[in-house]
């Protein structure tokens, strides 16, 4: 990885409901032929799919993400509570189905250049009988103690800190909180440098907030009930923690070696 590191930000693409996998295709597609692979890690905060239950939906958000692989980009994913069944009846099983799908496990750790990513299940501990229902999230004192050591491990001091999960930790909606949310802040308030999550589908930047530089709600890159209709997909530059916007969903096309525009043929759009 290049000195010049960005991170490009995605979220609840929810592949499965109406259009969301032909955008997300849209999506994958154009950051292909826009983006240098050398120079962009994607993070991806959960709800891949609109239902775990289905091998159909998990299939293509399996494809997309490989397709990217190939190509070169680095794709760090963490589950959101679809990715766990369907988003209200959630499953231990399902869940685990999904993990081995990417080959994930909790808490993650990828030391990018001169980043350190940490990346959480924030529904590993909301899946028993008594409280699998409903939205909400819980990471856990498992992997909370986990995170806290890492963060503080004296061979990852002088590295950029970027911590990753789903469930949102600001805006405490009713059957959509991160219930150990004072938990997390109490590890990482003014040790980290980045929070990414999703969720929420609001896109709000918290910025500034438990004295981290960047907070960001990826909201849903495929435009899914965005609660304010716009877009976003947000890239962050690790040398100076700027933020741009961007619409990946905007143009399919590219331009070939005459500049003419040409449709792409990355990735089919059926």
């Amino acid at each position: 990885m290049k000195n010049n590191l960005k991170i490009l930000h995605l979220s609840d693409p929810h592949i499965g409901y109406r259009n969301c996998g032909r955008r997300f295709r849209s999506i994958a597609r154009n950051i292909i032929n826009r983006e240098k692979a050398d120079e962009i890690v994607i993070v991806l905060t959960g709800d891949l799919v609109e239902s775990a239950f289905s091998n159909r939906q998990l299939d293509e958000a399996v494809e997309i993400i490989n397709t990217l692989k190939k190509e070169g980009f680095k794709v760090l994913v963490a589950p959101g509570n679809h990715d766990y069944g369907n988003g209200w009846v959630n499953t231990r099983s399902i869940g685990q189905k999904f993990m081995g799908a990417f080959g994930l496990k909790f808490p993650r750790i990828d030391v990018i250049g001169d980043a350190l990513f940490v990346g959480l299940d924030s529904n590993v501990e909301e899946i028993h009988w008594y409280d699998r229902f409903f939205a909400d999230g819980e990471i856990g004192d498992e992997q909370l103690n986990k995170l806290d050591e890492i963060i503080n491990r004296k061979d990852f001091q002088g590295f950029k800190k970027i911590i990753y999960f789903h469930h949102h930790p600001i805006d405490l909606l009713p059957f959509h909180k991160l219930k150990d949310h004072l938990k997390l802040k109490r590890i990482i308030a003014g040790k980290v440098d980045i929070v990414l999550y999703g969720h929420n589908h609001a896109a709000r930047d918290h910025s500034g907030w438990w004295g981290i530089k960047i907070m960001l709600d990826g909201g849903s890159s495929t435009g899914k009930r965005m609660l304010f209709k716009k877009v976003k997909h947000r890239i962050i530059n690790l040398s100076d923690f700027s933020i741009s916007k961007r619409n990946f969903i905007a143009d399919n096309c590219r331009q070939d070696a005459t500049g003419k525009r040409t449709k792409n043929t990355f990735l089919s759009i059926p």
